[in-house]
């Protein structure tokens, strides 16, 4: 099968079960007999449940039923010095444009992740950084730029690119996530074409996650320690308006500025691993397939049916 096509397909039966899995969770839950004292416990296991049922198993199962090369799908290349350095850097300079984007969807769609995180927020340090920041890194990012990304690269670096993207920011099935997964995704994958490593996407993923996992750990810490009148007047300062919409976006251009040195430096630096071209046999085909057009169906019928759901 053109692999492009077996690779989409793959990710329309994986969507069709995270569409399902959240209805499987309680019988699970019902099933080890496990009885929850808090929301934070209960959330905190579901976000430890959930990469290991929504990506691990099914990475499993696509290698056991397509016998590939775990090491040259995965990219389980070293990362080198330099490239992680670059990384880390891009990760930090990236946040704010990421950042920026996130607030303006929140005027349009209700921003879940944040209420999650604030959630789960009393759990100690360690396994706040493990469920938000460590799992997430891993294990997402095997599918997303190991799996998808590896099955895309014969449409060549650009395109494989905006579908490793695209099926990222699918999969979060959130609309307020949607949009800034997809430009990280894009992102991931060009770390790893041009550093030949997954663990270029794996540091970044986890860089960014932390920081802001930590950066919420801190708002917190210092609202318990502030009089609740200094710490009120924080709240009120900290709502959305027009100026923190022009401040926050002139820090989103100024970082995203500095981030495309950067990274036109990291792809400079790296002309070992050229972009990946279409070879003859796949030039010319099309990304749009009927297991492409599926995905995008079940994405926005998955949330239409959830937002019909919640009202």
């Amino acid at each position: 099968m053109y692999k492009y096509k077996q690779t989409v397909t793959f990710m329309m039966l994986l969507l069709i079960y995270l569409c399902l899995v959240p209805f499987a969770v309680p019988f699970i839950i019902k099933i080890l007999g496990i009885h929850f004292k808090n929301v934070a416990s209960l959330s905190t296991f579901l976000m430890i449940l959930t990469p290991v049922i929504c990506s691990f198993l099914p990475g499993i199962l696509y290698f056991a039923a397509t016998n590939e090369n775990i090491k040259e799908t995965l990219k389980l290349n070293k990362l080198s010095v330099k490239n992680f350095f670059l990384i880390v850097l891009m990760a930090f300079l990236i946040q704010p444009v990421a950042n920026f984007i996130a607030m303006i969807t929140s005027f349009i769609f209700p921003n879940n992740v944040a209420d999650i995180m604030e959630t789960i927020s009393s759990v100690p340090v360690w396994v706040f950084i493990l469920v938000s920041a460590i799992l997430p890194a891993v294990f997402e990012e095997l599918i997303f730029r190991g799996i998808i990304l590896s099955g895309c690269h014969e449409l060549g670096t650009v395109k494989s690119a905006f579908v490793s993207g695209l099926f990222f920011g699918i999969m979060h099935l959130d609309p307020h996530q949607f949009i800034y997964a997809f430009l990280i995704g894009i992102i991931f994958s060009v770390f790893v074409i041009y550093s030949n490593s997954i663990l270029a996407s794996i540091t970044a993923h986890f860089i960014i996650n932390g920081t802001q996992g930590l950066l919420i750990l801190l708002m917190n810490f210092l609202n318990s320690k502030l009089p609740p009148e200094t710490s009120k007047r924080l709240e009120n300062a900290s709502q959305i308006n027009i100026d923190s919409i022009i401040s926050v976006g002139m820090s989103a251009l100024t970082f995203g500025i500095l981030f495309s040195f950067v990274l036109v430096y990291f792809i400079k630096s790296n002309k070992e691993n050229p972009p990946v071209k279409p070879n003859s046999e796949t030039e010319g085909k099309k990304i749009i397939t009927v297991p492409f057009i599926a995905v995008i169906i079940i994405f926005i019928s998955y949330l239409i049916i959830k937002n019909i759901y919640i009202q």
